[in-house]
């Protein structure tokens, strides 16, 4: 027995429904996309057939892990970039691994505590 709950949606299937505006919207007047990102996401379409999770859809697109490591560095500026630099060598891969060194690079522990005595406190 499969144990993946099927979620079904309805929609109006005569309407196209329009996006809305992007939150973080690309602020450049150029950029280019290189042609194995979009053929890796082709691999997996998405089109609302009655068949399709849109979860499932979106898991498995969180799940592309190139993405993350490609993209990350660009992300990043001064302090960050060269923890990142100094981070990325010993880690292996592992995007969990590098997350929470970030995390903790820009948010130590004695923050963190900081924040939860009063929240472990509260009356």
């Amino acid at each position: 027995m499969n144990s993946t709950p099927i979620y079904k949606f309805s929609a109006p299937k005569d309407e196209l429904l329009e996006r809305p505006p992007p939150s973080h919207p690309i602020l450049t007047d150029g950029y280019e996309l290189h042609p194995a990102f979009i053929a890796m996401v082709r691999e997996q379409l998405f089109s609302r057939r009655e068949d399709e999770n849109p979860y499932t859809h979106l898991w498995e697109f969180e799940q592309r892990e190139i993405i993350k490591w490609k993209l990350f560095p660009f992300s990043l500026l001064g302090r960050a970039k060269q923890c990142y630099a100094h981070t990325v060598g010993g880690i292996n891969g592992n995007w969990d691994e590098l997350r929470d060194k970030f995390y903790l690079s820009f948010f130590p522990l004695s923050q963190i505590i900081a924040l939860r005595i009063p929240l472990l406190t509260f009356q």
